[in-house]
């Protein structure tokens, strides 16, 4: 602590009578070592954690371990947590205030949760329950303040109300003014606000009332005491110099919810669809679920789709408008590559979702479909694609954000198509038509794709009566993936008797116990770890994804038709949405191991991949360089290691996706299975040592499923630019020398056997898992005239 001011260079201290008020006048804790802000700081932070609410619901409605033990599985109460009644906010806003803290948490950590989070109502509600702090923390303080830093001086004041007027006295004194403004004149007050906030605090605390301090204040401008904004009149209660940070937010629990937030937990069987298994984030994707306490901030799922609705027009081959719900398979429409027949109409339901239309059109659309920009069209360096919702998008259907995905709003630049060439237009309006009728929400929405062409999925035009615009289809882009697609058409050809006539449970929103996330929770990497044996290659055996397509074909020789089975097509896309980008990874670095269980957990070794970087936007850094570096820096309770990663020199990077395919062994970072590891990552420019706007931070626990998670840390400090995705793998000496020797020779050969090997090894596993039905449904076929040649 420090004497703000000495009482024997001030006279007018003697005016003071009482010991005790004569003593707190002097005393002001040292600005920036606040012993007083930190443990008040730490008793808001505790009872939030304190406050979190709800237990998980087990398998047929059982109850589970309450969510503050799975979360927070060490808590218990701070010092001064008892003293937060003084805020005067009850319970329940302590307990709205720990759910959105918490889903902030989880959007920050999870990879398969985020995806279905409401990020802005999080930060929303996490800002509006700072603001409310904000107004009603300076008593909360005042009393901190007081038993750690007064308190001895304080409790001998026998008379508040006499120390108060002696106090005021001294504070509006000629002597107290005049060295005050000689110090401020001589530029020796440097923390004013600190000091006067904490005189304002001490008068509440012998009882002065806010409008008699704000008297006091006003008196001591007149006296020619400038008195900063921050600590004048009606503001001084809501100065937070003593909290550092000045908000609470997830970065305050997530290292302690690090664990519960991403553990894998056991799942209940899924028959028919599976027997028992585990699923990762779990307890996030509970605490989310319908009727748990943050299911507000979860979309329910279960939409499905960018697509139109019914009347919207498409601009078929020979000229003709046709409503896109009397569009048929093998009809041919107009692409900018030619007539191209229409392999699937995909109809899912609206539920709840809100749909729009832009400059005053009657078509209408989801957030999520992808329109096409000008540089999507030509082929110009730029975001090939626009959306409402850029990153619901990017989340909805893998590989498009390697193409680049802007935002779909006034003063945007769409495609449309006149006189069969395209042309630009310009975005106006952007109007929003919510959900009127419940209804509504079994109303069907359309999308088409189209027979694909040299491996791509071309684009068609849909509009009104006035304007046809260009858009994309809403499948994957398997020519920017072709080894993934390999793997997984190969995954759901094997599977396809088991898959096709058993439609998909989906999940809209409920308890992973009572409906199963089915194909998030059969991923590849179980099928890796169930059969290593399975993953032999075979560089002798070629299969394109050409030869591959056939899965989507189902020939009906007595009807002498073509029938699309839905349930594949659902199979693949889900499949591509929740594991896409990781078959990717898992093919690019083939040479690496998963799923080694290693004897002693001290001696395993942590070993980063960095795989990519995903910009939202256009990049800061694009006229500044061609290539990009990331700085990595691990950290433990005991250990700190660090490493820099380039930028591949294999893998063709884009404006928007920059890959890195680099693996770093952390030798010297210890593990602990009970304990988290710290990663931070900072961009800069290749060969450069500044660095760029860009930082990441990312917790991992150090006990993982497998030894191995795939991970997505936001990239920016305060606004979201974009994603970096590595994976963990926690392997023995010998497993990381086996891998270094093998990567020497990895290329595309081993890749394109590797991929295979890996779709014939993930399909034996969802056979496994999807017993085949005994009797198949008889329902009709869609008939598609798609893949023939």
């Amino acid at each position: 602590m420090a004497a703000a001011i000495n009482p024997a260079d001030l006279p007018i201290l003697g005016a003071i009578r009482d010991p005790g008020t004569k003593q707190i006048f002097g005393l002001t804790p040292t600005s920036g070592g606040n012993d007083s802000g930190k443990p008040a700081r730490a008793a808001l932070v505790s009872k939030l954690k304190g406050s979190t609410p709800g237990r998980h619901t087990e398998a047929f409605g059982a109850h589970g371990d309450k969510y503050i033990t799975i979360f927070f599985p060490k808590y218990s109460a701070a010092p001064y947590e008892g003293d937060t009644s003084i805020i005067g906010l009850d319970n329940n806003w302590w307990k709205d205030f720990s759910v959105a803290a918490l889903c902030q948490a989880m959007y920050n950590l999870t990879h398969d949760l985020r995806k279905q989070l409401k990020k802005d109502d999080i930060n929303n509600a996490v800002n509006g329950k700072n603001n409310d702090l904000k107004t009603r923390l300076m008593p909360f303080y005042a009393e901190v303040f007081c038993e750690s830093f007064l308190k001895t001086p304080y409790g001998t004041i026998q008379d508040k109300t006499t120390g108060k007027a002696q106090y005021v006295q001294a504070l509006t004194s000629d002597a107290w003014v005049t060295a005050k403004k000689t110090q401020a004149l001589e530029q020796q007050w440097t923390d004013a606000a600190w000091e006067l906030y904490h005189h304002f605090v001490k008068l509440h605390l012998l009882g002065a009332s806010n409008g008699e301090i704000d008297g006091v204040i006003n008196q001591l401008s007149g006296m020619g005491l400038l008195i900063p904004p921050e600590v004048g009149p009606g503001n001084w209660p809501n100065y937070l110099g003593w909290m550092d940070p000045a908000v609470i937010t997830a970065q305050d629990i997530q290292g302690d919810a690090a664990n519960g937030i991403l553990r894998s937990e056991s799942m209940p069987n899924f028959s028919p669809y599976g027997g028992s298994s585990s699923m990762k984030e779990e307890n996030s994707f509970e605490f989310t679920a319908n009727g748990q306490p943050g299911s507000k901030y979860r979309h329910s799922g279960g939409g499905g789709g960018s697509c139109f609705t019914g009347e919207t027009k498409v601009l078929m081959a020979n000229g003709n408008l046709l409503p896109i719900r009397s569009v048929e398979v093998g009809e041919e429409v107009f692409t900018l590559q030619g007539p191209r027949r229409v392999a699937v109409v995909s109809t899912p339901t609206r539920k709840k979702r809100t749909l729009f239309s832009l400059n005053g059109h009657s078509f209408r659309f989801t957030e999520t479909h992808p329109f096409v920009t000008e540089a999507g069209s030509s082929g110009w360096d730029g975001a090939a694609f626009s959306a409402v919702s850029p990153r619901a998008l990017a989340n909805l259907v893998p590989t498009l954000s390697r193409l680049g995905i802007v935002k779909t709003e006034a003063g945007s630049t769409i495609m449309s198509v006149q006189n069969r060439q395209a042309h630009p237009v310009n975005v106006d309006l952007i109007e929003k038509h919510p959900l009127e009728r419940p209804e509504s929400e079994d109303d069907l929405l359309y999308d088409l794709i189209l027979e694909p062409v040299d491996g791509s999925f071309p684009n068609y035009a849909v509009g009104d009566d006035t304007i046809q615009v260009l858009v994309a289809s809403e499948v994957p882009r398997i020519e920017l993936a072709p080894y993934a697609a390999v793997t997984i058409l190969k995954a759901v050809q094997v599977a396809s008797e088991h898959i096709d006539g058993r439609p998909i449970p989906i999940n809209r929103g409920e308890s992973p116990s009572n409906v199963p996330h089915v194909f998030q929770v059969l991923s590849p990497i179980k099928a890796m770890v169930s059969d290593p044996a399975a993953l032999a290659m075979d560089v002798t055996t070629k299969q394109t994804v050409e030869d591959l397509l056939s899965v989507f074909v189902k020939e009906d020789t007595a009807l002498q038709q073509t029938s699309y089975p839905r349930e594949i097509g659902d199979a693949y896309e889900q499949i591509a949405a929740h594991h896409g980008e990781e078959i990717d990874a898992l093919i690019d670095l083939g040479w690496r191991k998963i799923g080694q269980t290693e004897n002693n957990a001290a001696q395993m070794i942590l070993s980063v991949s960095l795989l990519d970087i995903i910009f939202h936007d256009f990049p800061l850094h694009r006229e500044v360089c061609e290539r990009l570096s990331v700085n990595v820096e691990a950290r433990t309770n005991t250990k700190t290691n660090r490493t820099r990663y380039e930028e591949s020199d294999e893998k063709v990077s884009s404006t928007f996706v920059r890959h890195f395919r680099r693996v770093f062994y952390f030798e010297d970072v210890d593990i602990d299975e009970e304990g988290i590891i710290e990663l931070d990552f900072d961009v800069l420019p290749a060969g450069e040592d500044d660095p760029l706007p860009y930082t990441a931070r990312a917790v991992v626990p150090g006990k993982l499923e497998h030894n191995y998670r795939m991970f997505e840390a936001i990239l920016g400090d305060e606004d979201e630019i974009g994603l970096l995705r590595f994976d963990v793998r926690l392997i023995s000496s010998s497993t990381m020398q086996a891998e270094q020797n093998r990567s020497k020779t990895w290329d595309d050969a081993d890749k394109q056997a590797f991929a295979l090997a890996l779709g014939q090894c993930y399909g034996d596993f969802l056979v496994q898992q999807i017993p085949q039905p005994a009797v198949r449904p008889t329902r009709p076929w869609y008939k598609c005239a798609c893949f023939s040649k």
